[in-house]
């Protein structure tokens, strides 16, 4: 087992989450690189600045616009929504493997469907999707199949909403567009390569496709340990036994790397082939703005551990109980996280502004850290499509010394 330091890990997560500014990711093609690697981000529809998805991507590819992402979802389709952790972006070319996530996520369905009393919209799945067939892509507002339902706060109040959500789900239909943050459905047939529909997934059993699933959900971080957090939510990777078992045949097998990081008494995992990553280091004065779900900080007790940054997403804090704030992305610069802020909503072509900005105790702020939080809002107005916030404004911002 190789031994680094704490250091040397940030400096490998940072690289390999490509977030050290180096400029090698650009446009659509920085974007397909980048899910190429970690094989999913994961989507949330709330905007305050922007959505996590695009958030994540525009601390790593350069000058990236949220058109850019909705083009390789919904015109090229390289990309595609579909559950995995959580609702997330996947490549289009992980259909097939995901067909044991789509059979868990409908089977979780079920029982859901059965406890909010709206098993009856199981009866309408053919009749929604003929109707599809017939009429074209269509947003649930414009279908009204079956009866209106009291399913609880969380639940459709419509049985054919209730059956669109699984049919989606089961990959019998998928995403022809949104409008903001409302799914256009239309038939996978029509949205996908035949080639991908019928090609069979590639895995004997649970067994093989769990220790697949395995690696792939660590190549969405680039370092993981074996603790339960962010990382491992979801099918298959949040069993804990059997998330060991395949740890430990993954790296006798020399798929996985094991790591003790000094100060840490657990062990973490890497691909062996990330291994050239290990030691190289973060050199770049550059600062990021990272998302609220952003695959670097998933597992908020390994960034503690690591980096020794608490961060919790208070959005679902009431008011009064928030330490910071409602929407409040986490600053990066070089290895460290140097502080946070909380930004006002965008709204329209109005600059950007910092309602509330926090350094992290113990900061030495430099003028070199300065200069590279004021280029990191330069490329964040250039990502939400407004003029840069007043230079004098924005230092009286980063005075506050808390």
């Amino acid at each position: 087992m190789k031994t680094i330091k704490k250091e040397t890990a940030r400096n490998f997560l940072v690289n390999y989450q490509n977030l050290n500014g180096n400029g090698k990711l650009k446009g659509p093609n920085g974007v397909v690189e980048y899910m190429q690697k970690v094989r999913c981000i994961q989507y949330d529809p709330l905007d305050v600045v922007g959505r996590n998805a695009d958030l994540v991507l525009q601390s790593r590819v350069a000058n990236y616009r949220s058109d850019v992402l909705f083009d390789l979802l919904y015109k090229e389709r390289v990309l595609y929504d579909s559950p995995d952790k959580m609702i997330s972006i996947i490549p289009t070319e992980d259909y097939p493997s995901m067909a044991r996530i789509r059979q868990k996520t409908v089977e979780q369905l079920k029982g859901i469907l059965t406890w909010r009393k709206s098993l009856e919209a199981l009866d309408l799945l053919d009749e929604i999707k003929e109707f599809i067939r017939i009429n074209g892509p269509l947003p649930a507002a414009k279908i009204n199949i079956g009866n209106n339902v009291d399913s609880g706060p969380w639940g459709h109040k419509k049985l054919s909403s209730a059956a669109l959500d699984y049919l989606y789900h089961s990959g019998e239909l998928g995403i022809s567009s949104k409008n903001k943050t409302h799914k256009v459905y239309d038939l996978s047939e029509k949205l996908f390569p035949e080639k991908i529909l019928k090609t069979a997934e590639p895995f004997k059993d649970d067994h093989d496709f769990a220790k697949w699933y395995i690696k792939r959900r660590i190549g969405a971080v680039g370092m993981v340990w074996n603790k339960n957090g962010g990382t491992w939510l979801g099918f298959y990777v949040s069993d804990t036994k059997l998330r060991t078992q395949l740890l430990r045949e993954l790296v006798d097998e020399g798929e996985l790397l094991e790591i003790a990081i000094e100060g840490s008494k657990e062990t973490f995992y890497i691909r062996k082939e990330d291994e050239e990553l290990l030691g190289k280091p973060a050199r770049n004065s550059v600062a990021q703005f990272i998302a609220p779900l952003d695959n670097l900080i998933w597992d908020r007790g390994m960034i503690k551990e690591l980096f020794d940054f608490e961060y919790t997403w208070e959005v679902y804090t009431p008011a009064a109980k928030r330490k910071f704030g409602y929407y409040v992305l986490p600053v990066l610069y070089k290895n460290q996280f140097v502080a946070r802020f909380e930004p006002e909503p965008n709204r329209g072509k109005t600059p950007a502004q910092i309602k509330n900005w926090w350094w992290e105790p113990g900061i030495e702020i430099t003028d070199k850290m300065i200069e590279a939080i004021k280029e990191a809002f330069c490329r964040f107005s250039r990502f939400l499509g407004v003029e840069m916030m007043d230079e004098k404004y924005l230092e009286e911002k980063l005075k506050n010394r808390n």
